[in-house]
């Protein structure tokens, strides 16, 4: 086979990653996969070693079938009547290239774990996994794929884990040159609500952060947290939703992320781009999405990201007394072009988004791009937040992001999200809504100098010590996460649109 045809292949994969439907990737890897056999057919007298380069072109692509309610844990999955049980067991199952079409149901790994994975978490250098696409979203019988009808989760109960809900590892061995690997994740809903730990809601109890009645939950605790009040949930630990340590073409499209604890997308990206779209992010902690580049500074300008048409709303700080994180997206180091457009940033209780870090090397940090343009933003306690020199941080509202030099070259279009847009506000959960929009922050002080602790203080010439209880009206309550889903489509061009 022609050298020019192996490069005509590998570019066409790429084509895979539009956000577009699985449907259509899966009939151009098929017709892909047509055309190679025929060259290799009509190449047979070609030497080995192209020969050889065809047929694996050629055996790419299988097609995996996962059902929760009708599969089978001892089956092959290769046919909808045959489909696996288990989604990790398809994943394992899964060579280069492969896609996974996985039913409606809610997925948690082999015997129920609580999660799944392709590749160790932490551990790309040595367990590099491997590119496959996996799409949920589609009915039992595979006849009818529609993300937000058939809703394919990832949601722990009683579970107790240290792992990422899904973690994605897709890295090449260091110095290799040959074609570029495609990952998608697609039409899965991420929640971690029913395994967080949180106060049982109590509107007369101020200690549990309840702002109203109609609130599923009271505040969310953190891992060291022992308030004196009834305790709901299990796990105390800090996992991300959807971890990826990956490289060449990949996509995370069509999802939602839901009371997540530890990040919504938390991600090392290497030589590559990826696109992350069409997605709701809603009650996340820390940040709804990050992602550093992973690689030499000499390749910096190989990697490349896009966000764009996501809803970002109430992500919440790191702790309880909003000190810091609560960003909705996080400009990283790593990257040499992020572009961040078409999107909805509102009530986020740090910033919609952040651009506070720079690359060490100053030569490298003028080349870098940071495109923020063409987004909504509506009640976070800034729209953006960049660094200062003597300060700790400068808030920008969206009117005045064009005069923030860390974005650019593309700023233009940002603005606070228009009137008329009723159909997409009552779409949020209103009792979640109003309590954020009511939020309040109480602190108390005290100083007992006959403390025990002080009296030795004093004796050891210590500084004295006191108490502060802070207690916040909310704090990453549990949001419904059957509504995150009535988030899509709502505002034309802005924001999660209807998943094709």
């Amino acid at each position: 086979m022609k050298k020019s045809f192996v490069k005509f292949m590998a570019l066409a994969l790429v084509a895979l990653l539009s956000c577009g439907t699985q449907i259509e990737a899966q009939n151009l890897l098929k017709g892909l996969k047509q055309t190679a056999q025929k060259a290799v057919q009509g190449n047979a007298s070609k030497d080995s070693k192209d020969s050889k380069a065809a047929t694996a072109v050629a055996a790419a692509g299988k097609t995996f079938y996962v059902s929760a309610s009708t599969g089978s844990a001892r089956a092959d999955g290769l046919t909808p009547a045959t489909a696996m049980k288990d989604l990790q067991k398809a994943i394992d199952a899964a060579e280069e290239n492969d896609i996974i079409n996985v039913a409606e149901g809610n997925y948690l790994g082999n015997m129920d774990r609580g999660y799944v994975e392709s590749g160790k978490f932490g551990n790309a250098q040595n367990d590099r996994g491997k590119f496959i696409s996996i799409y949920g979203g589609w009915s039992t019988d595979f006849s009818e794929r529609d993300v937000l009808k058939h809703i394919t989760k990832i949601q722990p109960t009683s579970q107790q884990f240290t792992a990422p809900l899904m973690n994605i590892n897709a890295r090449r061995p260091y110095g290799y040159t040959g074609p570029v690997g495609t990952v998608v994740i697609d039409g899965f809903t991420f929640d971690l609500g029913e395994n967080n730990r949180y106060c049982v809601k109590n509107v007369d109890l101020e200690i549990t952060g309840t702002p109203n009645d109609g609130v599923l939950t009271g505040r969310f605790l953190e891992p060291d947290a022992s308030p004196q009040c009834p305790i709901e949930g299990y796990s105390s630990g800090d996992e991300y939703a959807l971890h990826m340590d990956v490289e060449g073409n990949v996509r995370v499209s069509n999802c939602t992320f839901v009371n997540c604890r530890d990040y919504g997308i938390a991600a090392m990206m290497g030589i590559g781009h990826m696109e992350i779209c069409n997605n709701v992010f809603v009650a996340c902690r820390y940040a709804a999405c990050q992602v550093r580049g992973s690689v030499r500074d000499a390749d910096i300008d190989k990697v490349s990201l896009d966000f764009h048409h996501n809803t970002v709303l109430f992500t919440w700080t790191r702790t309880k007394t909003f000190e810091d994180m609560g960003q909705g997206f996080r400009f990283m180091n790593g990257i040499r072009t992020i572009d961040v457009h078409n999107n909805i940033f509102g009530c986020n209780s740090n910033c919609g988004v952040e651009r506070v870090y720079y690359e060490s090397n100053k030569e490298m940090e003028k080349l870098k791009v940071s495109n923020l343009y063409d987004n909504y933003y509506f009640a976070n306690r800034r729209d953006l937040e960049i660094a200062a020199m003597g300060a700790p941080s400068i808030s920008v509202p969206a009117a005045r992001i064009e005069e923030a030099e860390q974005i650019g070259p593309k700023y233009e279009g940002n603005v606070e999200m228009p009137e008329g847009n009723d159909a997409f506000i009552n779409a949020i959960d209103q009792p979640y809504l109003e309590g954020f929009l009511s939020l309040t922050i109480m602190s108390s002080q005290s100083y007992n100098a006959n403390s025990a602790a002080n009296q030795v203080n004093r004796m050891f010439g210590l500084n004295q010590q006191g108490t502060e209880i802070v207690r916040p009206s909310m704090y990453c309550n549990k949001y419904p996460w059957e509504k995150a889903k009535d988030l899509f489509g709502k505002v034309a061009g802005y924001g999660a649109q209807m998943p094709k």
